[in-house]
């Protein structure tokens, strides 16, 4: 497997083990990650019980994603698509 696949699968697995998905916790790690501030692995540990280690591989998960999402939208710009036309 590819380094993603494999980054990916160990993303899920530190989801399920520390049920990151549950809707309370889904909900103040995005606020965490979006408030504006950088959080550290350290600090994402103690908030929402991963290891260092698996913070770090969830956290670098997350910025894969958001990468990928800009860089989604800037070829979709590239490309025209989402523009809208005025009407002549």
């Amino acid at each position: 497997a590819d380094q993603y696949t494999l980054h990916k699968q160990e993303f899920d697995r530190i989801v399920q083990k520390y049920k990151l998905d549950s809707d309370a916790v889904a909900s103040a790690i995005s606020e965490a990650l979006t408030s504006g501030d950088q959080i550290s692995a350290a600090e994402f540990s103690q908030r929402f019980g991963p290891t260092e280690a698996e913070s770090v591989v969830f956290l670098e998960w997350i910025k894969v994603g958001v990468k990928f999402k800009e860089s989604s939208i800037d070829t979709a710009k590239q490309a025209g698509l989402g523009q809208t036309v005025s009407p002549k």
